[in-house]
This record gives C-alpha cells, sequence and structure tokens, in this order.
C-alpha cells in the first residue's frame, strides 16, 4: 500500500499588514485524501489558485482567532464554492467586529460553522483535530492536525500549529513529539519586551519551547516585517537544531518514523521542504 502524503503548504506567513503583497497567515494541511485551512488571510485565495487548490477540494476551515489578517479572505474563498457545496469551519466565538463583517456572509453561504473549545476534537476525513488553549489578546486557539491511519513506514504523524500566542505550558503539553511545531516568531529576542506586551512570541521563545515539547521540527512564522527570515533562522538555530522558517508558497513534507525514535528526544524530525530559499539544518 501507498504511504499517503502528509504536509503543510504556507499560503501566508506574514505578521499583519496591509501589503497586498504579503499575505497574512494562511496554511493547507493535507493528510491522504483531506485537505484543511487554518486560518484564510489576505491573499489566500490567489495562493490557492497558485498552487492548484480548486476551492472545493477544501474539506474544513480551521480559525485560530478573530483577528482580520487571520480570516479576511474567508469570504472570498466562500463565494467561489458552489452554493450546494457545504464548507466547515470550527473556530472560538467570533468577536463582534467579526460577526458585523461575516453575518450576511454566513447566512448567505452553505457553510456549518461550530464555536469551539479548549476541549474540542472531530475526525475530519484522513485528519483528526483538535483545538490548543492559547494567550492573546482575544480569545485564541491552537490546533492538532493527526493523521488518521497509521503509515506502514512508521508512526502516525502530528502537526501543531499555534496561531498567534505568548509561549504556554498548553502548548508544551499538547506539542509532545510532534513531527512539526509551527509556531509564530512574531519578534527576535531583543524586541522581548514588545512581544510580551502584544501577546506575541520571540524566535527565542518558540525555540525553547520547541526544546521543552520534543518536536521533530520547527516551523517559524508570522515574522513581523522589521526582521528578515534569516535573521529569525539564526537566532532560532543557536538553541534548536531542526529550524525551518518557510516563505510564501513553500510546502513540508513530513516522513513517518517509528515512536520509538521520537521518545526522549527533539529535533529528530524527517522533514522536508520544497520551495524554499532559507532552510535549518534538515
Amino acid at each position: 500500500m501507498k504511504l499517503k502524503e502528509f504536509n503543510i503548504t504556507f499560503l501566508g506567513t506574514s505578521a499583519a499588514s496591509i501589503n497586498p503583497f504579503s499575505p497574512t497567515s494562511t496554511c493547507l494541511v493535507q493528510g491522504g485524501d483531506t485537505k484543511i485551512m487554518i486560518d484564510v488571510g489576505i491573499g489566500a485565495m490567489r495562493q490557492l489558485h497558485r498552487i492548484h487548490v480548486d476551492p472545493e477540494e477544501i474539506d474544513a476551515v480551521l480559525i485560530t482567532h478573530w483577528h482580520f489578517d487571520h480570516f479576511a479572505g474567508l469570504p472570498a474563498l466562500l463565494k467561489s464554492r458552489k452554493r450546494t457545496s457545504l464548507l466547515s469551519i470550527y473556530g472560538p466565538k467570533p468577536s463582534i467586529l467579526a460577526r458585523i463583517y461575516l453575518t450576511r456572509l454566513f447566512h448567505s453561504a452553505p457553510i456549518y460553522f461550530e464555536a469551539v473549545t479548549e476541549n474540542f476534537s472531530k475526525d475530519c476525513g484522513d485528519i483528526h483535530i483538535e483545538t490548543v488553549p492559547t494567550t492573546h489578546d482575544i480569545i485564541s486557539f491552537g490546533w492538532v492536525l493527526t493523521e488518521r491511519v497509521t503509515g506502514e513506514q512508521g508512526g502516525i504523524r502530528r502537526i501543531l500549529i499555534s496561531g498567534d500566542t505568548r509561549p504556554t505550558q498548553a502548548i508544551i503539553s499538547a506539542a509532545k513529539e510532534v513531527d512539526l511545531l509551527v509556531h509564530e516568531a512574531t519578534y527576535l529576542d531583543k524586541h522581548a519586551n514588545i512581544a510580551y506586551t502584544h501577546k506575541h512570541s520571540t524566535v527565542t521563545e518558540a525555540a525553547n519551547l520547541a526544546i521543552k515539547a520534543r518536536v521533530g521540527a520547527l516551523a517559524l512564522t508570522h515574522i513581523a516585517h522589521r526582521y528578515s527570515k534569516l535573521s529569525a533562522l539564526k537566532e532560532a538555530e543557536k538553541i534548536f537544531p531542526v529550524v525551518l522558517v518557510p516563505s510564501l508558497l513553500d510546502r513540508i513534507y513530513i516522513e513517518p518514523l517509528p515512536d520509538i525514535a521520537k521518545a526522549g528526544n527533539f529535533g529528530w524530525g524527517h522533514v522536508r521542504m520544497s520551495g524554499n530559499r532559507i532552510i535549518g539544518k534538515v
């Protein structure tokens, strides 16, 4: 039996921006025959077209929180689908501004929306999804995505996507031995005080969290425009051995490993990033 792919494509990696050529946080995870988007930021639809994914192929959307740069592309996604095609959307209870923005859309488009809690979990095709409580300036959740079928060549593969957050014990616990941790790194360590004030994370904090959780590989995203990706990479590599800093449309493939290879270790990830210009020690 051929091993099914388990990968993540970065359709937007920027922190909040009004620049239309700098797409904001959006990921597409594919596990087997299932495709799930995590957040739908500015420019998400254009990036879907660039990788030749039909919006009809999206099985579900997971929202981390209701800041505009994480859901601004949702109307375009819904309008591009057939009116008879139901799309499941899971996320925190929308903020007042989000409800105002989305009310008409939610009533006119064929969607199923469920407000999630910190104990939410669900099977979605070939992927199991579950929430992780996070700490931001509004209610927010990270998401763990786990393949539902064990590959013949190794154990079950898992990804945790933090969304916008401070580093927390809840993320450490949920990320224990995940193959790939996708963690926000809005600031470099020299601006740790700003990260704390705005309830974001630094590169150093994300790398230290990856060690505590003993993850296989770390991908840094949501980096502020004032920094280069290379500067983030260099800071993280001083702490964690397998670091990736994805650019727009980069895709990370996760290969299976037996559970015994993961126990008590970190930096064991068997990952490969395509289309990238900057990678860590992979």
